[in-house]
């Protein structure tokens, strides 16, 4: 089976944040909520200001939301975690859509496509979504990944 978009967006969005010093758990909850924001990016038509207005209408608290905190990535954080999409995502929701969807050598083997991307990629791309975009994303969206 060929591996979708979404996982593989969430992997490079981990190993991204490994690479710029975020630890393991919250690498892997920024991962999952970088795929998200891109998928409503898509259905925004990838507006940053509409993104930031749709998730300070889901949120219940938006007094809470922080932009700084994920700053590079453009994601809000609650708590210190980044919440997308009305909800705080987590290192289980990553495990969850790379691990338990297509199992333990499925989610090693979209990883190990990720860490083979990210370690090439420049630092200064990694801390610039506009260019990590571009530059890392649309180049590598569609390389196949078999599991």
């Amino acid at each position: 089976m060929l591996v979708n978009r979404f996982p593989k967006m969430a992997a490079l969005q981990k190993y991204r944040a490994l690479r710029l010093g975020y630890p393991e758990e919250l690498a892997e909850a920024i991962g999952i909520a970088e795929a998200l924001k891109y998928a409503i990016f898509k259905r925004l038509a990838h507006s940053d200001r509409r993104y930031r207005q749709e998730e300070e209408k889901k949120s219940k608290n938006r007094e809470n939301l922080d932009w700084e905190t994920f700053k590079i990535f453009k994601l809000a954080a609650y708590n210190g975690k980044p919440f997308v999409a009305g909800k705080v995502e987590t290192a289980e929701d990553y495990r969850k859509n790379i691990f338990w969807r297509f199992g333990e050598d499925g989610g090693r083997k979209i990883e190990e496509w990720a860490q083979q991307i990210i370690k090439k990629v420049p630092e200064d791309y990694l801390k610039n979504e506009q260019k990590f975009f571009r530059e890392v994303w649309v180049p590598h969206r569609d390389d196949p990944v078999e599991v």
